[in-house]
């Protein structure tokens, strides 16, 4: 038999599958753009020095706060906010990470981050605190059940308490799509 006629053959035996299968098959959803921002407040905190340099800590805290979104769609928009985190600081320099849950309700999105923490001094000799990183979607509830996200974030000290957040990124989800 040739190779043709073979090809022929299992083009013919696929078809009628492909007429079962094709409908329930849609493409990729196009994600969407989301951003927002947030200030939070430490809940708890707590410093374990390292005892192998001048000004070396593990840090461990919880904050919350409300989000707002300031990109093209309501994303979590007054969404609680609370964020544990862990640092391992030199100076206020070093790595950071945690995990991040915004909840509205029972539509929550959990997320992993991790970044880079820089500390500087202001001319008046203040210590200026900056970060930034990246997260990814990792959990999420209600109407963010199925969606998958990933994004960036920057963010920096207003006190020793407190901390703003600029986030932006993309979602997307078949349910999100629905929406």
């Amino acid at each position: 038999m040739s190779r043709h006629i073979v090809l022929k053959a299992a083009l013919a035996a696929a078809l009628p599958l492909a007429i079962i299968v094709l409908p329930g098959w849609s493409p990729a959803v196009a994600p969407s753009r989301v951003a927002g921002t947030f200030t939070v407040k430490y809940a708890e905190q707590h410093s374990l020095p390292v005892p192998d340099a001048g000004g070396h800590a593990l840090m461990l805290g919880r904050v919350a706060g409300v989000n707002r979104s300031t990109g093209q769609s309501p994303y979590m928009d007054q969404a609680k906010v609370i964020s544990l985190e862990f640092g391992d600081l030199v100076q206020g320099n070093g790595t950071h990470q945690g995990y991040i849950t915004f909840s509205q309700g029972v539509d929550s999105v959990i997320s992993k981050w991790n970044g880079k923490v820089t500390t500087t001094l202001s001319p008046d000799k203040k210590p200026m605190t900056s970060f930034a990183g990246t997260w990814t979607k990792v959990k999420a509830t209600g109407r963010y059940q199925d969606i998958a996200g990933k994004g960036t974030y920057k963010g920096r000290f207003i006190s020793q308490t407190e901390y703003t957040v600029d986030w932006e990124g993309e979602i997307s989800g078949q349910r999100l799509a629905q929406q």
